[in-house]
């Protein structure tokens, strides 16, 4: 079973690849770069979502207080 995994590796091995060498065009070639353009500013957070989040933060750590008063040895 585990050497399913490894045969699509050796099989791909043996595969022929299309030759990329003529593939672009001399205009191609030419052409300038793209320019690049800097993404927008992102929204400030209001207090509402600190609030939303801050609740979040107080939920999950209540989660994980109850989670280490787990008796693990009692679940055996």
């Amino acid at each position: 079973m585990r050497y399913v995994l490894i045969l699509p590796l050796f099989l791909s091995a043996c595969a022929t690849f299309p030759a990329l060498e003529g593939t672009i065009s001399d205009a191609a070639r030419q052409a300038p770069y793209a320019d690049l353009t800097p993404l927008p500013p992102l929204p400030a957070a209001s207090g509402d979502d600190q609030a939303a989040l801050q609740a979040r933060i107080d939920a999950l750590q209540a989660r994980a207080a109850r989670i280490r008063r787990i008796d693990i040895g009692a679940l055996q």
